[in-house]
């Protein structure tokens, strides 16, 4: 009982199909099963070497590697791969390592120190130091940590410190957020309401009449807040107006004591020109009876003395009316100028508020969506309850291109890995997913 087989060992594997055998009749099946599983085992197309080949590890920049020249120690030591896949090897220079295993490493330096430097060189290179490993998301503590082989996607989130939040800190965290996101936005409307007030009642300071508030409204539990801030403006328009109407009165009022000034100042003027006249008609006189020879030269020295002084006093009266004239003159001004100022604080002032409010129209149409989506996340968070669900994503090197893809908790990683872990919500139907995920 034996099995004839014809097979050409030298010619490597042959197919199962080509191999003929040559059966006795009456052969047992057993060995006869053995004897076939034998070819197959080795016809097989793929050896362990070559599989091992195929998945060896390949070089990428940051990975650290050890070259050996055997006999030649300055020519070996550490170097790390750049940017450009390229490594630095004494009298050889710049050497490409793209794509390339250790073993080829090796190979491709041998044969370029082979190339007119040494004679059958001896290489070794070995990974000293691979590229590190990058978790982002929602862990902890998001950044590169060292490579050790045989580390799993939990054991990098371990290295990050663990998940970012418990479930409770996170439902802590989304309801500060919403009560911080409803405070501005109660803030910013009690600004526009504080500032619409301020308008209204400027506009009124500047047409001269009184503010009328009743197209102010109350926003969301701000009746309180609006009677306030209208009861605060009407004051202030009442006590800007009194004071400026105190002001400008008092200034009026000096007026009528200036021009009954003028008018006492004007009888002494007119007395004093009357006086003057007759003083005048005196010296006449007198000239007429000192040609006579009927009176004395003294006499007319006094009534010459008397037309001085009385000159003198027209000339200080006529001085006090120009400065009565003046101060009247510069009343009016005051007067003005009192107004002119008033309304250049109302314009400063209503320009000033109407810059803030369109500041404000432009900020708080986002703050309400804010805290609109604040206030989702924290429905979100309340409805999902139990432990949160989280995705798990890789980003590595294949093939000299970055691909991403989904990884479970058990998954090994490789050296330059990036691990993203996200954590996922439950949206409600019909609702527009939003950011809730917290990454």
């Amino acid at each position: 009982m034996s099995v004839s087989q014809k097979i050409d060992l030298a010619a490597g594997p042959q197919p199962f199909a080509t191999v003929p055998l040559r059966i006795r009749a009456g052969t047992p099946r057993l060995p006869w099963l053995a004897a076939l599983c034998a070819i197959a085992l080795h016809a097989s197309p793929v050896s362990p070497a070559a599989a091992a080949e195929a998945v060896a590890y390949r070089v990428a920049p940051g990975d650290r590697i050890g070259i050996t020249v055997f006999g030649q120690a300055d020519m070996s030591g550490e170097t790390m791969i750049d940017a450009t896949y390229s490594v630095a090897v004494p009298l050889v220079g710049s050497v490409s390592v793209r794509g390339l295993t250790l073993k080829e490493i090796e190979q491709r330096i041998a044969k370029s120190l082979s190339e007119g430097y040494l004679q059958n060189p001896v290489v070794s290179v070995r990974l000293t130091e691979p590229r590190p490993i990058y978790v982002v998301g929602d862990v902890r503590v998001a950044g590169s940590f060292p490579y050790r082989y045989g580390v799993s996607v939990i054991g990098a989130v371990a290295l990050a410190g663990g998940f970012a939040v418990s479930e409770e800190q996170a439902r802590a965290t989304l309801r500060a957020d919403f009560v911080q996101a409803d405070e501005r936005v109660r803030t910013l409307e009690a600004t526009r309401l504080t500032l619409t007030a301020r308008r209204i009642r400027l506009e009124a300071q500047r047409d001269g009449r009184e503010p009328d508030f009743s197209s102010l409204e109350a926003g969301r539990g701000s009746e309180e807040l609006l009677a306030q801030v209208k009861a605060s403006e009407a004051q202030l328009h009442a006590f800007q107006t009194a004071a400026l109407k105190q002001q400008i009165e008092m200034l009026q009022q000096q007026e009528p004591k200036l021009l009954e000034n003028k008018r006492f100042v004007q009888e002494q003027l007119n007395a004093e020109n009357r006086q003057l006249e007759l003083i005048q008609q005196h010296l006449l006189d007198y000239n007429a009876l000192l040609k006579s020879g009927l009176a004395r030269r003294y006499t007319g020295i006094e009534l010459q003395r008397e037309e001085a002084r009385n000159r003198g006093n027209i000339a200080r009266f006529n001085a006090d009316m120009s400065n009565i004239g003046l101060a009247i003159g510069e009343l009016g001004l005051r007067i003005r100028e009192a107004r002119e100022a008033f309304q250049r604080r109302v314009w400063t002032e209503m320009q000033d508020g109407l810059q803030r409010l369109a500041e404000l129209d432009a900020t708080l149409p986002a703050a309400r969506l804010t805290r609109e989506l604040r206030l989702r996340q924290v429905g979100f968070v309340e409805d999902a309850g139990g432990v949160p669900r989280r995705a798990l994503f890789v980003t590595r090197q294949v093939d000299q291109r970055s691909e991403t893809f989904p990884i479970v908790e058990g998954a090994l990683l490789e050296p330059g890995d990036i691990l993203r872990v996200e954590r996922l919500r439950e949206t409600e139907p019909g609702i527009a997913p939003t950011a809730a995920a917290m990454r």
